[in-house]
């Protein structure tokens, strides 16, 4: 017996059973997924590996992306005022 593919849109919060992390649906091909951390981490699972990611994970998402912005912000050149 086949089962059917479940159909992730992009833009989805989803947790990755086999890497035991959340990310963010970038692109579904068939069955295969490309998934996307908010630090830019890319990787590659199967939609059967992966379920709707709960609050808690939604909170780590969103502490997650914070804290990339934050990091990005000290890697940018500083910028001086003119006076």
């Amino acid at each position: 017996m086949r089962q059917a593919t479940t159909e992730w849109n992009p833009g989805t919060a989803v947790f990755d059973r086999g890497s035991q992390l959340v990310g963010i649906v970038q692109e579904q091909k068939g069955t295969k997924l490309t998934l996307k951390r908010p630090s830019g981490l890319r990787w590659h699972t199967r939609t059967v590996a992966v379920r709707a990611a709960n609050d808690r994970e939604l909170v780590q998402l969103k502490a997650l992306a914070k804290h990339s912005r934050n990091v990005q912000g000290l890697r940018s050149p500083s910028r001086r005022s003119s006076h």
